[in-house]
């Protein structure tokens, strides 16, 4: 079991334990690109996506304040959600790393509204920014989604520090296990 301890002014103190249950939390793996002003591009990896309203049609992202691709966000006021498949593990270990060089190594496409897509993407949202909000170390970014399209197939996933694959539905798993009885 895991646990962590709270301080008396709020919140957790071991680092370590957070992680590791945020981490019990099993989540799609997405890389987030954007475009400077001047049009260079920057992207990451992240799996701190989801979807927020219907109405208006909202995503929300959470970056690392750290990040070099949030300048490129908060200038542009732009930015695109790459759902990564399965066969995409090597571009998420790409747009995790901090190589000046990401994109010279990922077949991407660049979108008429100046948005880069990631070949290949399950899906593919373009957003324009609506709101941020500082988060602790990061910044809560809400994006307007302006297009977006996907296609059939199975997720990147992560779960407890590494990728994971899906198994079958649960449905599945209950007829299956009902026929062997």
């Amino acid at each position: 079991m895991y646990s962590a301890v709270s301080r008396p002014e709020g919140g957790i103190s071991d680092r370590a334990s957070f992680r590791k249950i945020a981490g019990l939390w099993p989540s799609g793996v997405a890389v987030i690109t954007a475009m400077d002003n001047a049009g260079t591009p920057f992207g990451l990896t992240m799996s701190s996506v989801t979807s927020l309203s219907l109405e208006p049609p909202l995503y929300l992202i959470c970056v690392d304040l750290k990040s070099t691709t949030l300048p490129a966000i908060q200038d542009s006021g732009r930015f695109c959600i790459n759902f990564l498949m399965r066969s995409q593990q090597e571009i998420s270990n790409i747009f995790a790393g901090r190589s000046a060089d990401k994109f010279s190594r990922v077949p991407t496409r660049r979108r008429p509204s100046g948005h880069i897509e990631i070949s290949g993407s399950l899906a593919v949202i373009t957003c324009t920014v609506r709101d941020m909000i500082a988060g602790g170390d990061h910044s809560i970014i809400t994006g307007l989604a302006t297009e977006m399209w996907g296609v059939d197939g199975e997720p990147l996933m992560h779960f407890r520090g590494a990728y994971r694959e899906m198994g079958p539905p649960a449905t599945a798993a209950i007829h299956a296990h009902q026929s062997a009885q």
